[in-house]
């Protein structure tokens, strides 16, 4: 057998075992769009395989299953359960190894008395949700051992046998050299996720993950930096660094200059003057 087959083959056995349908999200395209094929089946990587999922289906759905989980994931490395906005309950495993989040396992498809699904939905929606078991937290506790013990193996089997590359540091570096290269712009978020082709709540995801601080902070810290190249190399005035560094005035370079160096640009300037004269 081909070792790129045995993580779905793998799957499959686990759904037997449990008797529970298992959907792999994957986190930036990690296991599809970066590896240039599928690592996962499409079926596989999808929640539409779920006929109470596939009802009503829409930007929403992506919005809680992709990104807002993301975001939980990244807080929270422990199992947890999800209920997404048409009141469909399920088990989450987050995909983890070291500080990288490849994505989320998640684990069965149930209905909980205490919840209530949404009115205006289809028909269809209805009659498949009634039809859903009932979530069991106790008996889903159980299974949490044996889902996450998979998780992570199937992870380390990925990168053993490099299935996945996980290079993380080309990103970095076309997120730093496109802000670089437009830091004289009003440039913002949404530009930065324009390029990469990403929606703009995930994009803000990936700069946190890959930088440690808010795209916006960073992008000032960028800036700043230029700053203090044109301070220490040139007899430019801050009229025209701000200009230079995409700061809407002297007054705004200044204050976000003091912030992030505890000194204004102008002692800034002596210091490193007299540090080069």
């Amino acid at each position: 057998m081909n070792p790129t087959d045995l993580p779905e083959q793998s799957l499959k056995i686990l759904e037997k075992l449990t008797g529970l349908p298992i959907t792999i999200i994957d986190n930036d395209g990690i296991f599809n769009i970066k590896q240039r094929r599928r690592v996962f089946s499409y079926e596989r990587a999808s929640h539409k395989k779920n006929p109470v999922c596939r009802c009503g289906f829409s930007e929403r759905c992506i919005e809680h299953c992709r990104f807002r989980m993301n975001r939980q994931c990244l807080e929270n490395d422990r199992p947890f359960a999800s209920v997404c906005w048409k009141g469909v309950c399920q088990l989450v495993i987050p995909l983890k190894h070291a500080s990288v989040h490849y994505g989320m396992l998640y684990a069965g498809v149930f209905r909980d008395r205490k919840i209530q699904p949404p009115k205006g939905l289809t028909p269809g929606f209805y009659r498949h949700y009634r039809a859903l078991p009932l979530w069991n937290e106790a008996e889903m506790r159980k299974l949490i051992p044996l889902l996450k013990i998979h998780a992570d193996g199937i992870l380390a089997y990925l990168r053993e046998f490099n299935i996945v590359n996980d290079d993380y540091d080309l990103r970095r570096s076309r997120i730093t050299e496109f802000l670089n290269r437009n830091l004289d712009h009003g440039i913002g978020l949404t530009d930065l996720a324009e390029n990469l082709s990403l929606s703009p709540s995930h994009t803000s995801l990936l700069v946190k993950k890959l930088f440690g601080i808010s795209f916006s902070e960073y992008l000032m810290r960028l800036r700043v930096d230029r700053v203090q190249h044109y301070l220490g190399t040139t007899d430019l005035n801050l009229h025209e660094i701000a200009s230079r560094c995409g700061f809407s005035s002297e007054f705004h370079l200044s204050r976000t200059f003091s912030r992030f160096q505890h000194m204004p640009p102008s002692v800034y300037r002596k210091i490193n003057f007299r540090r080069n004269g």
